[in-house]
């Protein structure tokens, strides 16, 4: 009888092994929203453009903006649910806008007191019917750079 308990442990220990091992697996499987990291630096007149807001606005019309902004190094990562999360596969127009001076910190979009900076980038980069700026998203780890001359 003292055979047939520890067996029985034994075998329930399995059991929760395997399921524990099932949900670990569950947990580190790849996004099933179809999302790969994209990653990069934006140079503008030969310098890393810092404090740059960058959409990534996918031509799917259902699909989600993927957004990111940029460090002092010009370095930036998107954003789709999560922080860093990246973008979804597929095909994108790039709007990238930098300003200097204004409200450095966040506020609502209709905050009466809210300060706009003066805008540095070409305003054509802005806008994503004039900035000329597109990419593809692959199912791998994105690194896409952007050099932005005028």
């Amino acid at each position: 009888m003292y055979h047939l308990q520890i067996s029985n442990t034994s075998t329930n220990i399995k059991c929760l092994f395997f399921l524990l091992l099932s949900i670990i697996h569950l947990g580190c499987s790849g996004d099933d929203r179809g999302l790969a990291p994209v990653s990069g630096t934006i140079v503008f007149k030969g310098k890393p453009l810092a404090d740059a807001a960058i959409n990534f606005i996918p031509e799917d019309t259902t699909g989600r903006v993927a957004a990111g902004s940029t460090d002092k190094d010009g370095k930036y990562k998107l954003t789709s649910f999560q922080i860093n999360d990246g973008a979804k596969i597929g095909k994108y127009t790039i709007t990238i806008r930098a300003e200097e001076g204004g409200d450095s910190k966040l506020k609502p979009a209709d905050a009466l007191d809210f300060v706009r900076g003066k805008i540095i980038t070409p305003l054509k980069y802005s806008r994503p019917e004039t900035s000329g700026l597109t990419a593809e998203v692959a199912r791998k780890n994105n690194v896409i750079d952007f050099q932005l001359p005028e």
